[in-house]
Parts: C-alpha cells; sequence; structure tokens
C-alpha cells in the first residue's frame, strides 16, 4: 500500500531543483565558465543524490516516496548534462578533451546513465525492489566507466 505524499518533504526536496532548474537547464550558455560550474552542479547532485537513494533502500522500510523524487531530480540532472558540454566548454575543465573530440561514446554512456535514472524512478514508482536496484546498478557502472573514460586526473 503506497503512503501519502508528505508535501512538506516533497516541497523541500524538489525546491533546490526547481530553483536551479532554468540555470542547469539552459540551452544557450553564456560562457565556458557557466557551462563548466553548470555541469559540476549537476554532477555533484547526482552525486550526492545517488548515496541518499542507495541508503533509502531498505527492503521492508523504504521510503519509496523519497525514491521517487530523488530518481526524478536525477533524471532532470542527467537531461541537463545532454545540453552542458557545448562546443568550446572545455578550457578549464575536468572532462578530457575526448568527450569534444569524439563526443560519441561520451553521448552514449549519457544517455545510459539517464536509462538508469528512468528505471530507478519507474521502481520507485512501482515499488519495485529489483528493479530499483538494477536500475542503480546500471547507474553506478555507466558512472564508473566515464569517470575512467572521461575524467582527467589533476
Amino acid at each position: 500500500m503506497r503512503k501519502p505524499m508528505n508535501k512538506k518533504v516533497c516541497a523541500l526536496v524538489l525546491l533546490p531543483l526547481v530553483i536551479s532548474l532554468p540555470v542547469i537547464a539552459k540551452t544557450g550558455v553564456e560562457s565556458d565558465d557557466q557551462a563548466i560550474a553548470q555541469r559540476q552542479t549537476a554532477f555533484s547532485s547526482i552525486e550526492s543524490d545517488l548515496k541518499t537513494a542507495s541508503k533509502s533502500i531498505d527492503g521492508q522500510d523504504t521510503d519509496w516516496q523519497q525514491l521517487a523524487l530523488l530518481s526524478a531530480q536525477l533524471t532532470e540532472h542527467s537531461k541537463a548534462l545532454m545540453t552542458l558540454f557545448p562546443e568550446g566548454s572545455q578550457s578549464g575543465s575536468k572532462a578530457k578533451k575526448e568527450v569534444w573530440n569524439k563526443p560519441e561514446k561520451f553521448k552514449v554512456l549519457l544517455a545510459q546513465m539517464d536509462t538508469g535514472f528512468q528505471q530507478m524512478y519507474q521502481a520507485s514508482e512501482q515499488q519495485n525492489l529489483n528493479e530499483l536496484k538494477a536500475g542503480l546498478s546500471q547507474v553506478e557502472k555507466t558512472c564508473r566507466g566515464c569517470h575512467r573514460s572521461y575524467r582527467a586526473r589533476f
């Protein structure tokens, strides 16, 4: 049986997302520095939200509402990232030049990450623990693979 959504929890979880989405989702990024800052914010939020989601998976006491909200946020960040690597935004970035020179694999990995977040969201809505774990596992594998291939070490 589903618990009714707590409006205060929903508002607190979604407020930072609602406030930041117009900035994160801009397709006409005004400067390379802004693009870099927006990507870093999105990736930091993804990392934080994934940790929170992992801790929220507790079999019998799983907070499905929180997981649905987190999964929705993760999907929004993922979609924003697809627009935040415009040509010319590599200067000063921690990403390797291959993101721009050979973007095909990078775009595939971003799409795989997004698919995992969507799977997590659907599983949260359906309260399907196995599917939720499968989506989370896909996302984690994709993140590791992308970091190995595209994250520069300074």
